[in-house]
């Protein structure tokens, strides 16, 4: 595995590829596995939540995610994992159906660190894409992170930066002095 440079939307050069529609994955391809761990390790060395490959340079239709565990608090103070840690590998991945209602939440991203905005997402989609067996997979009505981290992977896809869907810029800050409100994306 290997750690790759995260490309920044600040960067002239790093936004020309990161503003650019990504290519469909051609299947199969071994080289594949190498790629996904490497961006898994990106994207956890920089504490995140999902990595798209345009973030680290490659104009292919591919993201990861890692939802972190759910974890509860007893009132004995001892804390439980109510819901595992939750990862997925998306080739090609499309949203097929999105809800009307939308969520307005914090949302950054790997390629600005420290600035989060608030972002309008659906309030859930359904996805499908190819899963890194070949085969075909369909997340229903995903809601909460996941359909944020969903929707915010597949506009980088897309050539479509998280700044450009905040509808008031004034809500852009950096909070990398302070304690970040939200993993990035």
């Amino acid at each position: 595995m290997a750690l790759r440079r995260i490309l920044r939307i600040d960067n002239p050069d790093d936004k020309k590829i990161l503003t650019t529609r990504c290519h469909p994955v051609r299947m199969p391809n071994p080289s594949l596995k190498q790629l996904v761990a490497d961006m898994f390790e990106t994207m956890h060395a920089a504490n995140g939540v999902g990595l798209a490959a345009p973030q680290i340079g490659i104009t292919q239709r591919l993201a990861v995610i890692s939802i972190p565990p759910t974890v509860e608090e007893r009132p004995d103070g001892t804390k439980v994992e109510v819901a595992p840690e939750q990862n997925f590998v998306l080739i090609n991945p499309e949203i097929i159906k999105a809800s009307d209602q939308e969520e307005v939440a914090l949302e950054g991203c790997l390629s600005l660190p420290g600035w989060y905005g608030e972002v309008p997402r659906a309030a859930w989609v359904t996805v499908e894409y190819t899963d890194l067996n070949g085969r075909r997979q369909r997340i229903r009505r995903a809601t909460g992170l996941l359909a944020r981290a969903l929707q915010h992977e597949i506009d980088h896809l897309d050539g479509i930066l998280f700044t450009e869907r905040i509808r008031d810029l004034s809500t852009l800050k950096d909070y990398s002095e302070e304690m970040a409100p939200a993993a990035a994306e």
